[in-house]
């Protein structure tokens, strides 16, 4: 009861500091004009400030340092490249860096990981495989890491999308630590969610709105994947469950997915597959007259019946689950495509009525 009490105390905590300090930073913010201009791909119409993610590092770095986390040594290289990645963002935001360097920084960060122990080493029977050979840990684990890292990115389009994503992989991630009994962890944890939630608290404000930024998206999706293939370094599929995979499908599956059918649509249409559309998913669904939050919810609960998906196919899980996965999302993209269309002509009707009245 007493370690709950102090769980509940952490993220309360975090929770009402970064409440405070946000509305700070973002009248720093604007004055150093680190904030988001509206152009034609943008949903927003003013000016809103980038430091979402500046106030949830800070946060978790002022109550992490203050307290006693000596059971964190094992993922110090996680928290040190987080930070990292949570600079470069902030960078980006104020700067624009071009894509091939954050792209070279991302595989710098990731290759310090892979060689700090944290390695995905099992396949988990997709293809048929199972344990892999130490070279192919690392390439896979560099692979998967920067690839979830940009799709985790590409999903911050909408109002509470990519913070809800996070907030509910921290919640889960809190679940698997309270089973697996890392008290440590579970400090830390509390923290992001409380900070998360304080964020949410003003993204979804009319008067006071601030955005994650990509130093938040890239500071929150590399955080999570790395510390999920830490998670998986304990997974064994034969005798335990495993966790840190069904971690890492629950938050990347769908911007996964969804990252590699927009960069595909772009290829096939003569584009660049890193210039910036409104292709995503969540895109779509604006186009449908859906809300910001009612959005969130259905990705939420897109993630959740996927989630289910692969918890079913655990026994079996092989190739066979992905294409499973991949077979549901597409099923669900192409019904929102339809309903797109039939929506697009009826606007395209109502205003040949008008015309010919």
């Amino acid at each position: 009861m007493k370690n709950f009490s102090e769980l509940i105390t952490y993220g309360l905590l975090a929770f009402t500091l970064s409440i405070c300090i946000i509305p700070l930073m973002k009248t720093a913010a604007e004055k150093c004009r680190l904030v988001d201009i509206p152009n034609a791909r943008k949903v927003h119409q003013k000016a809103i400030p980038l430091i979402g993610g500046l106030a949830i590092g800070a946060i978790v770095a002022l109550l992490a340092g203050l307290s006693s986390m000596q059971d964190l040594k094992e993922i110090l290289p996680i928290i040190i490249t987080s930070y990292v990645m949570l600079v470069v963002g902030t960078m980006d935001d104020k700067t624009d860096i071009k894509a091939i360097y954050k792209l070279g920084i991302q595989i710098c960060v990731s290759i310090i990981i892979a060689f700090s122990g944290i390695r995905i080493t099992s396949l988990y029977g997709i293809f048929g495989i199972y344990d892999i050979n130490i070279y192919a840990q690392y390439l896979i684990t560099i692979l998967v890491m920067v690839a979830a890292v940009n799709a985790f990115n590409l999903i911050d389009g909408i109002d509470g999308l990519a913070g809800s994503v996070a907030g509910s992989g921290f919640i889960l991630l809190l679940a698997i630590t309270i089973i697996e009994e890392n008290y440590g962890l579970m400090k830390l944890v509390m923290l992001f969610i409380g900070g998360i939630a304080a964020f949410l608290r003003y993204n979804f404000s009319k008067e006071n709105k601030v955005f994650l930024g990509n130093s938040g998206s890239l500071f929150l999706g590399y955080f999570l994947v790395s510390i999920g293939i830490y998670i998986a370094k304990f997974d064994n599929i034969v005798s335990g469950f495993p966790y840190g995979l069904f971690f890492l499908l629950f938050v990347f599956t769908i911007p996964m997915i969804d990252s590699v059918r927009v960069y595909a649509d772009r290829i096939l249409r003569g584009k660049s597959p890193f210039k910036a559309d409104k292709s995503h998913i969540h895109h779509y669904l604006l186009q449908l007259g859906i809300s910001h939050k009612t959005i969130t919810v259905l990705f939420i609960v897109m993630n959740v019946l996927l989630f289910v998906i692969q918890y079913l196919c655990l026994e079996d899980f092989s190739l066979y689950t992905l294409l499973i996965s991949l077979i549901a999302f597409a099923g669900i993209f192409k019904c929102i495509k339809i309903l797109n269309f039939f929506i697009l002509w009826k606007t395209k009707v109502k205003e040949l009525e008008n015309k010919t009245q």
